[in-house]
């Protein structure tokens, strides 16, 4: 029970639950707060709320008929599930729980919900805007992020200890060769 309770598989755990929860909750007060198609202003021109319904897919685009906007999200959640049981460190296990608790927050449960998915964040300067998005697409995106840094760069990996082989390379006191 202890190794479980700080391992791996604890920290995707937490962070796919969090990572869920803040996405719905934010989702749930745009709804109740925010007005289709009207943006409000949150940081300048910078960042607004404007509350849209994607229907499709990533940045507003279909990858097909609508059952596959259902199949495909159940597929990458059982193949994020497989790599994070088999993950041996909390680095990894935290990037894939983010893109778990993005990845169906999104394309699960608002789809089943409500046909789409509820995106509100408009960033950008002028007329120069990036997609319009969520939390679960920046928690998915932070995740992806994690997983690159940690396989590619070495974050988050244990540094080695000093190994014997180090230990026996200084000569001995002894005389002995």
């Amino acid at each position: 029970m202890n190794r479980f309770m700080w391992g791996p598989r604890f920290w995707f755990i937490v962070s796919a639950v969090l990572a869920l929860a803040l996405d719905q909750v934010s989702k749930l007060l745009v709804l109740k707060y925010e007005i289709l198609h009207v943006s409000r202003q949150v940081l300048g021109d910078m960042l607004k709320f404007s509350l849209t319904m994607n229907e499709r897919g990533l940045f507003g685009m279909s990858y097909g008929p609508i059952w596959m906007h259902y199949a495909l999200p159940i597929l990458v959640v059982a193949i994020v599930i497989y790599l994070a049981w088999r993950s041996p460190d909390r680095w990894s296990s935290i990037g894939l729980g983010l893109v778990l608790g993005g990845g169906a927050s999104n394309n699960l449960i608002d789809r089943v919900r409500l046909g789409s998915v509820v995106d509100f964040i408009d960033m950008g300067i002028g007329n120069t805007r990036w997609y319009t998005y969520n939390l679960a697409d920046a928690f998915a995106v932070a995740g992806v992020i994690m997983i690159l840094a940690h396989e590619f760069l070495g974050w988050g990996k244990a540094r080695p200890a000093a190994t014997a082989d180090s230990k026996s390379a200084t000569p001995s006191s002894s005389g002995q060769d």
